[in-house]
């Protein structure tokens, strides 16, 4: 368990933030500048807050109203750097040992012996950080991590240095890692993809503020506002007016076109609000042909063309540009390779679309 309360002002920059997270995996995520290093050196002791209280496991490593300021070393967290901090001179070993001199010779043996196994880096005692692959290098900083048994784990952007070839591999590692250590493991990052991989729970970050925080499934397909929903790439952000509202029904009005909402998206709005309607591109769903007719009939269908695609590594994004309706409107969606082909959709083609109910998010303005 983690508490954090931290206050602190720099040149031009002010961090307030407060959250709290459980057991398991938890991001902090948000883009440059936005305070995560910041949050981080107030977690781990490198920088004194002005104000506030850090708490881990119900153990008190900082409090202002009571000065209680644990020094770094003996907060029992293992903190691995974006560029994991590693003794270029110590063997593979030695640098997983430094942690642990307190240790006499044979328990440090033994300890170090656990974590390299633990981490896959059997026969490679001996090399020298050089001699190691990046990935082979992560591994170490979190073995030397680990052997000081912490109550906490801190990654610090584990992947910035990781070619993207290697990304997906490291974080299934990371992840395998993390359940058979049990560590709660806290991770910065600004990448999307790393969040949504690594994160059960993510607290959103920007311009010193604590935007949401909660599961993955909240921040990412139920963002608090149209910041968060910039921030995990929900790029449907569709202004709409409310039509109607309650415990059975909720009807938007979008530039002229009728879309009917689960009632569960309606928190805290009223008829004639103006809200943010959210959906991902993922969740905008091309009706093939065959099945436009069928029972029962697609939600909120709407017709329209294909007017960009691009193709991104396995996906296809396309911009389809709707009819109908009293104002031309475009909408993104994303689909694998193999739905692009198996549909023959191209430039030009005109499709019907669906917006399923539970696919959009609706968050109040002003």
């Amino acid at each position: 368990m983690l508490r954090a309360e931290i206050k602190k002002r720099l040149d031009g920059f002010e961090l307030d933030v407060a959250f709290e997270v459980d057991e398991g995996r938890v991001v902090l995520f948000g883009p440059s500048g936005a305070g995560k290093s910041l949050t981080l050196q107030a977690i781990t002791g490198v920088m004194r807050p002005d104000a506030g209280r850090v708490e881990v496991n119900g153990r008190l490593l900082f409090d202002s109203a009571s000065a209680v300021n644990v020094p770094p070393q003996r907060r029992r967290l293992g903190y691995v750097p974006q560029s994991y901090g590693l003794f270029p001179h110590l063997t593979v070993e030695e640098n997983v040992a430094y942690g642990v001199q307190r240790l006499d010779g044979p328990q440090r043996k033994a300890l170090v012996r656990e974590m390299v196994d633990l981490v896959g880096l059997q026969g490679l005692e001996r090399r020298r950080p050089r001699e190691l692959s990046g990935g082979q290098q992560q591994r170490v900083a979190l073995a030397r991590a680990l052997a000081s048994r912490p109550e906490l784990l801190v990654l610090d952007e584990p992947f910035s240095s990781i070619d993207t070839g290697l990304r997906g591999t490291l974080r299934r590692e990371l992840l395998d890692l993390q359940d058979r250590s049990g560590v709660t493991t806290l991770v910065v990052t600004h990448d999307l993809d790393d969040a949504f991989f690594l994160g059960r729970r993510i607290v959103v970050i920007d311009d010193g503020r604590v935007l949401q925080s909660g599961s993955r499934e909240d921040v990412f397909y139920r963002p608090a506002t149209r910041r968060v929903a910039e921030f995990v790439a929900t790029r449907n952000i569709l202004r709409a007016k409310v039509l109607e509202a309650d415990g059975q029904r909720l009807l938007l009005d979008w530039q002229g076109r009728v879309l009917e909402a689960e009632p569960a998206a309606a928190a805290g709005v009223a008829p004639g609000q103006d809200v943010e309607l959210c959906i991902r591109p993922a969740q905008v769903m091309i009706v093939r042909e065959d099945r436009l007719h069928g029972l029962p009939p697609p939600e909120n269908p709407f017709s329209g063309t294909i007017i960009e695609e691009a193709l991104q590594a396995e996906a296809y994004v396309l911009r389809v540009r709707l009819a109908g309706g009293g104002t031309p409107s475009d909408l993104e969606i994303e689909l694998p390779d193999y739905v692009y082909q198996r549909l023959r959709l191209q430039r030009g083609k005109e499709i019907t679309i669906s917006l399923h109910r539970q696919a959009m998010h609706v968050i109040p303005v002003g």
